[in-house]
């Protein structure tokens, strides 16, 4: 029988499986979020991925998804500081999602800040927002700003990672939102059984984005797709190095060389209130970079992923994915 909070994600996605493709960075080419959503599952846009990597216009790329898809699709926001280190980048984001709205999105995923300005605007044009969170105090502070879901990340997922179990964070946040409240399931899910667990412990359905990083409409490398295949759960790894807060990779020799944290300078400027945006932000345009030979330079082995390796064991098309998810 299907949840209330299942039926709501359902409602705010137009998907016909509680299957979301999460924004990633490889990853979020167009052709990837159309065939998602048009399988009947939910694909979501990381714009810089969009822009940056695959070389689209932002507002173009967002019209050929739509000329590939009929299905909805949503948008990654990323809402940052308006400090003088990162002024420029949240003024973009505000433009991916001034744009995303004027385009017909009806569905954003807001990530880091405070989701109040964007959740007022969105409601305002009969758009629906849910925000990633990581512990209950931050689900608490975004559900009592009108989001309308949660994504729950947790410590199985690939990129940047969260800190607690999925068992753990929606025992702590579930007693702080409504029983049809949509939280979705962040990290280490690549089959139904898994999700069928997690929605007896009261989830409304799941992100993924291993498994669809190892699917034919993905657009990154045969090696990146194999390796994915072919590694367990025990060859992700934490690094801090590649943007100053763990993220969870493949444990390649690339990776491994040189260790896996950052050097004590590294790590006292990531400490300090004065330098730890900038040292963050200086960073994470490294590990873009790396990024981006990664999904196009099989030589290259900077490849992110999640947990859910263990539930992948074959390069499929993303009908074959959500088919497998009914």
């Amino acid at each position: 029988m299907i949840s209330a909070a299942t039926k709501r994600l359902l409602k705010d996605t137009g998907a016909r499986v509680p299957v979301v493709c999460g924004p990633m960075y490889p990853g979020s080419n167009p052709e990837l979020v159309a065939a998602v959503s048009d399988a009947g599952g939910f694909g979501v846009v990381q714009p810089i991925a969009l822009t940056r990597l695959y070389g689209h216009d932002y507002r173009e790329g967002l019209r050929l998804i739509k000329s590939l898809t009929d299905k909805p699709f949503g948008v990654n926001i990323t809402i940052l500081p308006k400090t003088a280190a990162s002024a420029k980048y949240a003024k973009m984001n505000e433009m991916f999602a001034d744009i995303a709205i004027e385009e017909g999105v009806e569905f954003l995923l807001t990530s880091l800040g405070k989701p109040n300005d964007i959740v007022e605007k969105a409601h305002a044009n009969g758009v629906k927002v849910y925000h990633d969170v990581h512990n209950a105090k931050l689900a608490k502070l975004a559900y009592e700003a009108g989001v309308d879901g949660l994504n729950l990340l947790n410590s199985s997922m690939g990129g940047q990672t969260g800190a607690h179990t999925a068992e753990e964070i929606i025992a702590a946040v579930k007693p702080l939102v409504p029983d049809d409240f949509p939280l979705m399931c962040a990290g280490g899910v690549a089959t139904k059984k898994q999700l069928n667990h997690l929605q007896d412990l009261g989830y409304a359905g799941a992100q993924l984005g291993t498994r669809f990083l190892a699917t034919h409409e993905a657009n990154v490398t045969d090696a990146y797709k194999q390796a994915i295949v072919k590694a367990s759960s025990s060859d992700i790894v934490w690094t801090n190095k590649l943007a100053g807060t763990n993220s969870s990779v493949i444990n390649t020799p690339m990776v491994s060389e040189g260790g896996l944290r950052t050097n004590a300078l590294v790590s006292f400027l990531l400490r300090t209130p004065a330098t730890k945006a900038l040292t963050r932000l200086y960073l994470l345009q490294g590990a873009l970079e790396k990024y981006d030979q990664a999904a196009f330079d099989p030589e290259i082995q900077y490849w992110q992923a999640g947990k859910g390796v263990d539930g992948i064991h074959d390069v499929l098309g993303c009908n074959e994915v959500i088919n497998e998810f009914e």
